[in-house]
């Protein structure tokens, strides 16, 4: 227990020998503020002093502090129980659908009255009628307002929609059966006009009834005249062949829209010789062809001043055979429409194939028999031929569809053809002059400045040109090594064109100064003139083959026969 007592005795006199505070030094700063929320706190203070000042508690800032009404205070503290909240309005009932006629953009509360018009067309759904609405069915209803699908356009129920029928005459004993009418109209049926012989005879006493030339000028028509006759022992020529006969075959037609004329000649003579020959001709132009359609070639002319005439237009003045003479039985044809076409017929007979009536007959004294087909009063074909001989004639009005009948102007070009008559070579002395004029023949009107005159010779070497003038020039005079050479043209109505009543002239006199002797070889060559087309590049008289000019020379002679004898009564 001794130390224990040693050390109380140690221990309370420590104690009890104790200081006060004020006694105590501290050290500078260490005393101060320590409370970390207090405004003065002092984060240096070892020894909190009591001096710590507290910031004084904020006012509350009163108002209604709920979101929902109608006087909510974001910055309030504090509700002060002065919320206001809106007062519920009762509902606004009625359509409350977009897509409703009826919509109500105020309604509230949908009451079930909305109606609908679903395709728009100004009828409520609840209205529509449905049914054909479709004017053109036949079973349109005029009360129905909404198309069904059920409108029927086959009125018949033949399989056939009413706007695909075609109406016409199904009677196949009709001359316009049409085979591929769907709907029988017997109305619109016509049948074949069956020719009496009294018919026959009234027709044949005006034989300008049944050519019918009025009715083939007003459109687009062709004829074919075929004449074929024996020549006399006389008039045989010397030939491979045995035969003794000339043909001739002529179409003519017209195109009266477009102003163009079609003509083709076939010559045939002493049985193997042959020359063929067509013109078509318009506004445009014209277009030669030499040779058959086989084998023959289509050229490009031109005619700037076209003149079209009706070959089927009547004559009113009937001028009559161009020859001046109106030479009774030059064809069987000819002596047909100059008698009295019925008495040529011993006995008519009478028949009627598939509309086309048939009247034939034989003429005992003359040897012949004869033919006529008509359609309707229409002559259609007439044929007077040898029984026993190769001489006959015919007259065909053909199909228009079988000719093309417009103008090529793409065809490879060839010359106008110049109609010269009353051409003379005179000699005065030293001058000698060629002159002529163009003829009333004369049809391709062109431009003088296209068409040259020609002074040229020929010699072992070839063709040379010793002058040459456009005929729009008029006049021109040119001195060669021997001659002074003086062209002119006369353009006599002074339009510009080559035409009936222009003449030329070229004169060669002796050149004055410093002359060529009698012996040179120049002065010696035969001169000639002739007429050069520039536009085409070739000497004028378009393509040429033996009897070119004679054919159009026949083919006036016969139409106007032709004519002639339609208008005889």
């Amino acid at each position: 227990m001794r130390p224990q007592l040693i050390i109380a005795l140690l221990i309370v006199p420590a104690l009890l020998s104790g200081c006060a505070q004020s006694d105590i030094e501290a050290p500078e700063g260490s005393i101060g503020c320590t409370y970390t929320d207090a405004m003065n706190y002092n984060s240096s203070a070892l020894v909190d002093d009591g001096t710590c000042i507290y910031p004084e508690a904020p006012l509350p800032i009163l108002g209604c502090m709920y979101q929902g009404a109608l006087n909510f205070n974001q910055a309030a503290t504090e509700d002060d129980g002065s919320c206001r909240y809106p007062v519920v309005s009762e509902p606004t009932p009625g359509c409350t659908y977009s897509d409703a006629v009826n919509f109500d953009v105020n309604a509230t509360d949908d009451d079930g009255s909305c109606v609908y018009d679903s395709d728009g067309d100004g009828i409520l759904d609840d209205f529509e009628s449905g049914g054909c609405v479709d004017p053109s069915a036949n079973n349109f209803n005029s009360s129905s307002t909404d198309d069904d699908g059920s409108c029927d356009y086959d009125e018949d129920n033949d399989g056939v929609y009413d706007w695909a029928e075609i109406d016409g005459c199904m009677d196949s004993n009709a001359t316009n059966y049409n085979p591929s009418a769907s709907q029988s109209n017997p109305s619109m049926c016509t049948y074949p006009y069956v020719i009496t012989m009294i018919d026959l005879q009234s027709l044949l006493d005006e034989p300008e009834a049944i050519i019918a030339l009025s009715e083939l000028s007003n459109v687009t028509s062709f004829v074919k005249i075929v004449d074929v006759s024996v020549s006399s022992g006389e008039e045989e020529m010397e030939t491979d062949s045995n035969a003794n006969t000339t043909g001739l075959e002529m179409i003519m037609g017209h195109d009266p829209v477009n102003q163009t004329l079609y003509q083709s000649m076939v010559l045939r003579f002493m049985g193997d010789i042959q020359m063929e020959q067509t013109t078509l001709q318009g506004p445009e132009g014209i277009n030669y062809r030499i040779g058959s359609s086989s084998s023959g070639s289509w050229y490009y002319a031109r005619d700037e001043v076209y003149d079209y005439e009706n070959p089927f237009q009547d004559d009113e003045e009937g001028s009559g055979d161009p020859s001046g003479d109106e030479e009774e039985g030059e064809n069987y044809c000819d002596e047909f429409f100059e008698g009295d076409p019925f008495a040529w017929g011993d006995d008519w007979n009478l028949s009627h194939d598939n509309g086309i009536n048939i009247a034939e007959a034989m003429n005992n004294s003359r040897g012949v028999a004869i033919r006529l087909e008509l359609i309707g009063s229409n002559l259609n074909y007439l044929e007077i031929s040898e029984i026993n001989g190769m001489a006959r004639c015919s007259i065909e009005v053909m199909d228009p569809s079988r000719f093309i009948i417009s103008v090529d102007t793409n065809l490879p070009r060839t010359s106008m053809t110049m109609k010269i008559e009353n051409e003379v070579v005179e000699e005065s002395g030293s001058t000698k002059t060629w002159s002529g004029d163009l003829s009333d023949e004369h049809f391709e009107e062109v431009d003088l400045a296209e068409i040259a005159i020609r002074v040229f010779y020929v010699d072992e070497d070839g063709e040379s040109v010793v002058a040459s003038m456009p005929l729009s020039a008029q006049s021109m005079t040119f001195t060669d090594r021997c001659f002074q050479w003086t062209l002119s043209w006369s353009d006599s109505d002074n339009d510009g064109f080559t035409s009936t009543g222009d003449a030329y002239s070229a004169s060669r006199a002796e050149k004055v100064i410093d002359p060529c002797s009698e012996d040179d070889d120049y002065r010696n060559n035969d001169f000639q003139v002739m007429f050069y087309d520039l536009w085409a590049d070739m000497p004028t008289g378009g393509v040429f083959t033996p009897g070119f000019l004679l054919l159009p020379a026949v083919f006036v002679i016969i139409t106007t026969a032709l004519i002639n004898n339609g208008k005889r009564e």
